[in-house]
């Protein structure tokens, strides 16, 4: 919004999820964030810029037509001439001295004609004690194609925090029954969620491919990380273990798991 319409982004204020003030809307689910509801403020933007255009041309007396933003300014002048100038908080001050300030707002939907659809590759080297079953994650590599990005340090976040996720279900984090159904991990203590400690430094390779599906370019990106990183780990692990003659065995393929497969294939041999 601010590179559209040249207001600091500190002046910007973003009001989310006040169901008093947004009457609609389906949630952020599935990685729809920037690229439906940041189309849909961008496409705002570009009606309150028109409409601002016109507030300002009759201030100036002046054609709608030849009305220019200067987006460093943030002010409105007439083509070819910086002075006299109209920056935004004076024309909402003419506007609410005449009882006219809704006129300096804009509300916009945007309904995509399809979903986008992000790609990428994640690579994930393990090593894994034999003696113990013992699995340390050595690297974690992921290229994740999110379309335009348009914020690198957010779209990073999302990344880190998914491979995360991913490798926590892959190694970690596993939900246990007896046979009378009573769950055998009811606290943390009992239920492993791996820390920094158990992660290496995450290696992302950046991508960017914009999709026509939406004005901004943008494709999902929140939950890449985990469909990636968890199939790669998992598929690594087995293949450290494929020597051994194990050929599967199910997620979360931690020590314990690992060793008592290495030791039931040994026993078949």
């Amino acid at each position: 919004m601010s590179e559209r319409t040249g207001i600091d982004v500190e002046n910007i204020q973003v009001v989310a999820g006040d169901t008093d003030r947004v009457p609609r809307g389906t949630g952020t689910y599935g990685s729809k964030s920037t690229q439906i509801g940041g189309a849909a403020a961008g496409q705002a933007s570009e009606i309150l810029v028109d409409r601002a255009k016109e507030v300002a041309a009759d201030a100036l007396e002046a054609s709608v037509e030849d009305m220019v933003l200067d987006l460093e300014a943030g002010s409105f002048h007439v083509t070819g001439s910086a002075e006299p100038a109209l920056g935004w908080a004076e024309l909402a001050d003419r506007l609410l001295q005449d009882g006219r300030l809704a006129e300096l707002s804009a509300e916009t939907d945007f309904k995509p004609a399809q979903p986008t659809f992000p790609f990428g590759a994640h690579v994930a080297v393990v090593e894994v004690d034999a003696e113990t079953g013992s699995v340390r994650l050595e690297r974690m590599i992921a290229c994740d194609d999110a379309g335009r990005i348009i914020n690198p340090l957010v779209a990073d976040g999302q990344v880190h925090g998914g491979l995360a996720a991913g490798i926590a279900q892959a190694l970690y984090e596993e939900v246990r029954y007896d046979s009378e159904g009573n769950p055998q991990h009811a606290n943390l203590v009992t239920y492993c969620i791996p820390s920094a400690a158990e992660l290496p430094s995450f290696e992302r390779v950046q991508m960017e491919t914009p999709t026509p599906v939406n004005p901004l370019g943008a494709k999902g990106i929140g939950e890449s990380g985990t469909i990636g990183a968890t199939p790669a780990v998992h598929n690594a692990v087995i293949d450290a273990l494929a020597p051994y003659g194990v050929r599967h065995l199910g997620m979360p393929v931690n020590g314990e798991k690992v060793w008592r497969a290495i030791q039931e294939a040994q026993a078949t041999t």
